[in-house]
């Protein structure tokens, strides 16, 4: 009889033993794969966070699509113009996402170009490559827009606005430096001048204040002309302007880019041949290719 009951209270023990391990393991995988998934949502969170940025950074047009379908319910979109919206995504999204990143890629190979000190020309011509799809990209998201305005009624449309406004409000760079970055594909060499990594002479310091005396306010006009005219885009956007007006001021805008790389480059080209010797370009240029590996252009 004692036997029996110390093999009862054995076989108790093993069950309770097993059973707080099984527990264990079902706690543990719960845990594991929770870490996975929100690994996982973290790596999605940050691929569209930098898919965002590369877009705005192509176009300051709304980007209404995705904002709608992440709004759905609050916009009440019904499950017929949800379809709609969807098919419409599935074929411009990729296409609009593959122009921005393009031209993400051509502005990084402006930039090293302008390093390497290659001439004026060839720098425009890849100007012009990113411009092109820049102005293909503003098509796309037109159509796009057009399309939503005739999918969406009136009061989705005027609350889609408004909720955009307040989540997404137009970037308004005012300082100099961000607005100068943004709209300025090539490296800021007056900038490194300024921080000391190469010491003048005072004639060339006076080279060098007579150019910016000369220069530095007409980079300023040109990048605060841009700054506006993607507000303008923006805004041109949301009050229903034609797609023919929104693209002359896409255009405005490419010109103005245009003179801001000529006036940059001749800035470079001032500086290299006139104003230092080649061991301070030399320096100078290696501060700038250090710092572009460690500073992610946009």
């Amino acid at each position: 009889m004692k036997n029996l009951r110390i093999k009862l209270i054995s076989i108790l023990l093993l069950a309770i033993v097993y059973t707080s391990c099984k527990e264990n393991e079902k706690v543990e995988k719960k845990a594991v794969e929770g870490t996975i998934q929100t690994e996982i949502e973290t790596k999605k969170n940050n691929k569209n966070s930098d898919k965002m940025e590369v877009m705005l950074h192509a176009t300051s047009q709304p980007n209404y699509m995705n904002f709608i379908l992440k709004n759905k319910e609050v916009l009440s979109i019904d499950k017929k113009q949800y379809q709609k919206l969807e098919e419409i995504r599935k074929v411009k999204s990729p296409k609009a996402v593959k122009a921005a990143y393009s031209i993400k890629e051509i502005v990084e190979n402006i930039y090293q170009l302008s390093l390497d000190n290659i001439e004026k020309e060839p720098l425009l011509n890849n100007l012009e490559k990113s411009l092109i799809l820049r102005n293909s990209l503003a098509k796309m998201k037109l159509d796009c827009r057009n399309k939503i305005l005739e999918i969406l009624n009136e009061e989705q449309w005027n609350e889609l606005l408004k909720m955009y406004k307040e989540k997404l409000p137009f970037d308004n760079k005012t300082e100099m430096t961000s607005l100068i970055e943004h709209v300025n594909p090539l490296p800021n060499y007056m900038q490194l001048i300024k921080k000391l990594y190469v010491k003048l002479d005072k004639e060339q310091e006076e080279k060098l204040s007579k150019w910016s005396n000369q220069n530095h306010p007409r980079m300023m006009e040109l990048a605060a002309k841009v700054n506006t005219l993607e507000k303008e885009v923006y805004e041109l956007s949301m009050n229903r302007e034609t797609s023919e007006n929104i693209l002359k001021k896409v255009n405005e805008i490419a010109n103005v880019k245009k003179q801001i790389v000529i006036t940059k480059t001749d800035c470079r080209d001032n500086l290299k041949n006139n104003i230092l010797s080649k061991n301070q370009w030399e320096v100078l240029s290696s501060k700038y290719k250090s710092k572009k590996q460690t500073v992610k252009r946009k």
